[in-house]
């Protein structure tokens, strides 16, 4: 049972390492395809942002069957979910703030990096919390069912 257990989860961290690695590597051709854009764009001066143009080969090349879907779907549905990320208000703000960006924008790093790795500690702890405490009351429950079944066993030797 305990091999069989672990064989499945092995199985399950095989196919996800797959999927991640495969992630990995759609996401990496499609920023070569916007880098490759961007430097096109930038040596014939284009007024159309690289980006654009970068989208404008991939739409075109999915369109005609050049490259296909599945091999930036999971990719693209990464950059998708995390879209918030890559948007422009964060843009604005360095443009906006550059003043004060260069002024304390160390200290508003340190900041938001010290933010962020309290964060991450604090919810690593509760988590690792939490799954002591599911794992002593699973041995519990587990000990008064083998505890149980005992006495069963004595109760029907004893008849």
């Amino acid at each position: 049972m305990q091999l069989a257990h672990s064989a499945a989860r092995f199985g399950n961290l095989r196919q996800q390492s797959k999927q991640l690695s495969l992630a990995i590597v759609q996401i990496a051709v499609i920023c070569l395809f916007a880098w490759a854009a961007h430097a096109v764009a930038t040596a014939v001066h284009s007024p159309i942002p690289g980006s654009v143009l970068g989208l404008a080969v991939v739409l075109l090349a999915l369109a005609l069957k050049i490259i296909p879907e599945k091999a930036i779907q999971v990719g693209a549905a990464w950059f998708i979910g995390d879209l918030l990320l890559f948007f422009i208000p964060p843009m604005i703000s360095v443009i906006k703030y550059e003043a004060l960006l260069k002024q304390y924008g160390f200290n508003i790093l340190l900041t938001i990096v010290l933010g962020v790795i309290s964060v991450l500690l604090g919810t690593g702890f509760v988590v690792d919390r939490v799954f002591r405490f599911e794992r002593k009351l699973h041995l519990k429950r587990q000990m008064a069912k083998h505890n149980k079944e005992q006495q069963a066993l004595k109760d029907k030797a004893g008849e």
